[in-house]
């Protein structure tokens, strides 16, 4: 799917395990909406739900729950 399609979405549940992928959570949850990073662009979803573990939060700046 492409990013326009998925942002389509009503509602979009997303899990990330793992270490491996907490720079990627970091640019895209973090950082600034780019093409460079196509993640980004959920932060521009009204209904986006974001399940990680602490691995792959673990270089988010902010912690826990809002």
């Amino acid at each position: 799917m492409t990013v326009r399609q998925i942002l389509k979405s009503k509602r979009l549940v997303i899990s990330v395990p793992d270490a491996r992928k907490a720079q990627a959570v970091r640019a895209a949850v973090e950082g600034e909406v780019t093409p460079d990073r196509p993640a980004s662009a959920l932060q521009r979803h009204d209904e986006c739900t974001l399940y990680l573990d602490p691995p792959a939060a673990s270089l988010l700046a902010r912690k826990g729950v809002p």
